[in-house]
């Protein structure tokens, strides 16, 4: 039964059109994934029928009314309900207290905190049993606040729930039993809109799917009655299926170390790390999810003044206790976190762009705007970032073009080591592979060398040459060339001993 259907509509920001012609119908009991690239108007959608933009043409209906909601609250009301790929939480609130923000219940004269907090409990627990409510949002991790963020949309039991891009930070066991939870939602009858970069999630979890691309569906695809084919689906996304697989080609790096750090030591998180990176290498850094790999990020690019080691670059000394450091030898860090670490979303693309050379000691005493822009648009032109105008906001743009300019932000630099922190995290599959196949021209041509966290353990076998895995804080172990597979890192990552245990495994 058809719950809600969104026909013909149309948006456009600052000129740009997110969406010529979306359309989307939802079923009750129903999964129904939104798939497309960064920028073909899936968010867009999704926000129009929650309320958050009002869309500039076609119509919505719901329950079998035409309706167009002003704001998410009026929209959750009527059981629509939406967990936002950008957290929609108040750091400064309890945990609880966002989950029943704007739907508190009163005891009389009084909000009823004591049924908030039930609520909230009985909630998590279905993800994270025993997790503690009363911990303030700014405490938490990635993983802790998307969850949190699941849990304040699916509070008022909606008759829809929108999930945008809800694995993206989360660990597998997380994933796992947000998926159980779906399953038990859909057989309460409730539909849901499902939106996901991971071929696997959507073939797991769908019933049915509906492509986006260019502000248009072009494909619509019932599980039921049709096949699940990777290559089709792709295809729709994409326009074409080389993007899926990539081969690694594996080549003679050079025995000249670039990077070299040995007794890396930071708090709870790094213990005695040492490793090098040879010129022209693609070094990766794997392990399950939360084994200090971003800390050593972070470390690596100088984020952490209390952390202690000795650092060569080129041969040369270098503290890596300030960024600034990092940056002026060409230790260059792509965050994961774009719009927390990586982006300032209320400026310009140009501003992102000249932002870096502040960081450079030496500065013109005026700054040569004219150069600079002409700078910012040939970067712009060089990775096909989809603006109006390099002064348009970053927050206008798709996650996949924000993640563009965090990359071009160094192009203009002497890069050494480029630090990619899960890169392609939030990122389609066609805007993954144009990123990588971009950065690795970049190593072919400047015999720059890469360190690469990835969570995706695809990433790390289609593009490095090397991995270090790593556990509790240490490097456990190495894999090379063609040792290097997902079941050997997952393997490596699992079935670790302490040194008191044994050998490492």
């Amino acid at each position: 039964m058809v719950l809600l259907e969104a026909k013909n509509i149309t948006k456009s920001f600052g000129g740009v059109a997110a969406l010529c012609d979306g359309n989307l119908t939802c079923r009750k009991g129903k999964i129904t994934g939104l798939l497309g690239a960064n920028g073909s108007g899936k968010s867009t959608i999704s926000k129009i029928i929650t309320g958050v933009y009002l869309g500039d043409g076609g119509t919505v209906t719901y329950n079998g009314n035409e309706v167009s909601y002003k704001n998410p609250i009026d929209a959750k009301r009527a059981g629509i309900s939406m967990a936002f790929q950008n957290l929609s939480l108040l750091p400064d609130l309890t945990v609880w207290q966002n989950i029943v923000l704007s739907f508190e219940k009163k005891n009389k004269l009084f909000l009823d905190n004591k049924d908030a907090k039930e609520l909230s409990q009985k909630i998590l627990d279905e993800f994270m049993p025993g997790f503690d409510i009363e911990r303030r949002v700014s405490e938490l991790d990635s993983s802790e606040m998307q969850i949190v963020e699941i849990a304040k949309a699916i509070s008022e039991d909606p008759q829809l729930l929108i999930l945008d891009e809800p694995t993206a930070a989360l660990e597998q066991a997380q994933v796992k039993a947000l998926f159980k939870y779906m399953r038990k939602l859909a057989e309460q009858g409730v539909a849901m809109i499902f939106t996901s970069h991971r071929l696997w999630e959507v073939l797991e979890m769908c019933d049915d799917i509906v492509v986006f691309r260019n502000g248009s569906n072009v494909g619509e695809i019932d599980f039921e009655n049709q096949e699940k084919n990777p290559d089709e689906i792709v295809r729709l996304i994409t326009g074409d299926t080389d993007c899926i697989n990539t081969v690694k080609e594996y080549k003679t790096v050079s025995a000249e170390a670039k990077l070299k750090i040995e007794d890396l030591n930071y708090g709870k998180y790094l213990q005695s790390v040492s490793l090098e990176v040879k010129k022209g290498e693609v070094l990766g850094i794997g392990g399950l999810a939360g084994q200090g790999q971003t800390e050593l990020m972070l470390a690596l690019a100088g984020n952490y003044k209390e952390a202690k080691c000795s650092a060569t670059i080129n041969g040369e000394p270098i503290k890596l206790t300030q960024p600034a450091n990092a940056v002026r030898k060409g230790i260059l860090l792509v965050p994961g976190d774009r719009q927390k670490e990586g982006l300032m979303l209320k400026d310009s693309v140009y501003t992102n762009m000249i932002f870096p050379k502040l960081a450079l000691k030496k500065q013109p005493l005026i700054t040569p705007t004219k150069k600079y822009r002409e700078e910012c648009e040939q970067i712009v032109k060089t990775l096909s970032i989809k603006t109006a105008s390099i002064d348009l906001a970053v927050d206008k743009l798709s996650g996949g073009n924000q993640q563009k300019v965090v990359v071009g932000k160094w192009l203009p630099f002497d890069t050494n080591v480029l630090l990619l922190a899960d890169p392609a995290k939030g990122v389609d599959v066609g805007a993954k592979h144009d990123l990588y196949e971009f950065i690795m021209k970049m190593v072919e041509e400047k015999n720059m060398s890469v360190i690469l966290y990835a969570s995706d353990n695809d990433e790390l076998v289609s593009y490095c040459d090397r991995v270090l895995v790593m556990y509790e804080g240490k490097i456990v172990g190495e894999l090379k060339g063609k040792e290097i597979s997902d079941e050997a890192i997952v393997e490596m990552s699992l079935q670790v001993k302490s040194k008191e245990e044994g050998e490492v495994q």
